[in-house]
């Protein structure tokens, strides 16, 4: 039986955690699902792991790639949207997260809304997890970029009215990583790819750096030694990204993507309730989606 819906993982190296986040995706899909992990080339005992579980689960799909340090997390996803079998993708699903049984419950708020507002070819973001058709995001894919590549392509998508964002509760936690070693290279690649961002996207690149600049030595939202390391990774990003890395302009590159487009599904369902129904929900999901 061929799938409708692809949950696209990448790992990178994060043996630590991907058993236990993938069971915890596994465990709660049937067969109309497909789980496929494309492995960037880990060096630790992320495949064999891979290998493992897709013998213990039949609709878990692996593709290990070759290393290849030009190609970022927005193109491995375009990777696994490329392999999905599905009609459907859902992303943002990452091997260092444990999901607790609300997964399926997006999918059919996905198809609620799309069914009253008769228009399908959209992406619906929710928290740490988006869900599309895979020939939409096929046409528009991410930019191989290795942080904020969600932020880039749902910025383009709202300004072609193809982006819907909903409010949920966070059905999702993050495993904290135990390496310290680990976890710092993760925290300055991210830290350094945001900024660098910014400044390739941002319309005006000097207004981004002044706003970074005032973050780090006039708020408190940042801790003394994330302050100290984005002290030190600002001026090569900024130079790096304003005269090797320009790429199009994004406008609302400095705003956060789930600010755009933001929709109610009670204010859809009271709207057609009448001809539709109620939400295909349970009382316990209807909770997680503030549905009253």
């Amino acid at each position: 039986m061929k799938p409708i819906y692809s949950v696209c993982v990448c790992n990178y190296n994060m043996a630590e955690t991907l058993e236990v986040s993938l069971k915890s995706v596994l465990d709660q899909l049937d067969e109309r699902y497909e789980v496929i992990v494309i492995d960037d080339g880990s060096k630790d005992s992320s495949l064999k792991i891979l290998k493992n579980l897709s013998q213990e689960y039949e609709n878990l799909r692996y593709i290990p790639l070759t290393r290849d340090y030009r190609r970022r997390l927005g193109d491995t996803r375009n990777l696994s949207i490329e392999a999905a079998r599905g009609k459907y993708v859902i992303l943002h699903i990452d091997a260092d997260d444990k999901w607790e049984p609300y997964i399926d419950s997006f999918i059919r708020v996905f198809h609620e809304l799309s069914k009253r507002l008769e228009f399908e070819n959209f992406i619906l973001c929710g928290c740490q997890i988006h869900m599309a058709p895979k020939d939409l995001l096929l046409k528009n894919k991410y930019p191989n970029v290795y942080y904020t590549e969600d932020r880039i392509l749902c910025h383009k998508l709202a300004a072609k009215g193809a982006l819907f964002n909903i409010k949920h509760k966070l059905f999702r936690t993050r495993m904290p990583i135990k390496t310290r070693k680990k976890k710092l290279i993760k925290v300055i690649k991210s830290m350094f790819s945001q900024m660098l961002v910014s400044f390739s996207y941002h319309p005006y690149p000097l207004k981004s750096f002044f706003e970074y600049m005032e973050r780090i030595f006039r708020k408190s939202d940042w801790s003394l030694i994330v302050s100290i390391i984005n002290l030190i990774l600002i001026f090569p990003a900024f130079i790096y990204g304003v005269l090797f890395n320009r790429a199009e302009r994004v406008d609302a590159i400095n705003k956060n993507y789930r600010e755009l487009c933001i929709i109610d599904p009670n204010q859809i369902e009271k709207k057609y309730i009448e001809k539709y129904g109620k939400f295909n929900l349970s009382e316990d999901e209807r909770k997680i989606y503030y549905m009253e």
